[in-house]
Order: C-alpha cells, then sequence, then structure tokens
C-alpha cells in the first residue's frame, strides 16, 4: 500500500495532492494518506467519488491517517 505524509504542507496542499493520489488508484488498490487535520472536506470528496476510506487514530494523537480505497470493480462502493 503507497503512502502520502501531508502533514508538513499547508493548506489546501493536503487535499489537493490527496485527491489527485486517490484519483490515480488502480481498481483494488489502496493509498494511506497522512494529513494535519481531521480531513472532512476530503472524506466528503472521496465520498463523493464512490472511493472507500476509513479513518484510523494515529499514534501520536496528532492529525489524521485516511486509508483510500478504489474497489476492485472500480465502481462506486457500497
Amino acid at each position: 500500500m503507497s503512502e502520502l505524509d501531508l502533514r508538513g504542507l499547508p493548506a489546501p496542499e493536503p487535499l489537493l495532492q490527496a485527491l489527485a493520489a486517490a484519483d490515480a488508484l488502480a481498481p483494488g488498490t489502496a493509498l494511506r494518506v497522512w494529513t494535519p487535520l481531521l480531513p472532512w472536506p476530503l472524506l466528503q470528496a472521496l465520498s463523493e467519488r464512490g472511493l472507500l476510506y476509513e479513518v484510523l487514530p494515529t499514534l501520536d494523537g496528532i492529525g489524521a491517517c485516511v486509508q483510500i480505497l478504489r474497489s476492485a470493480d472500480g465502481q462506486a462502493g457500497a
């Protein structure tokens, strides 16, 4: 699984880079994105694109880790 650490970037770069990486996911692949804050706009955009996601806890409690998955058939998730 690829990882993208965006915690050191100023807004709106984390959102823009996370969406670009998510849009490039091949069917059946996943991406883990580290953001400086809980990324509500990113989560909404992922839902609108039909991508599956899970927000994971961070060990240091700072920022957020979002695991993004494009379903194997490339279709919208449930």
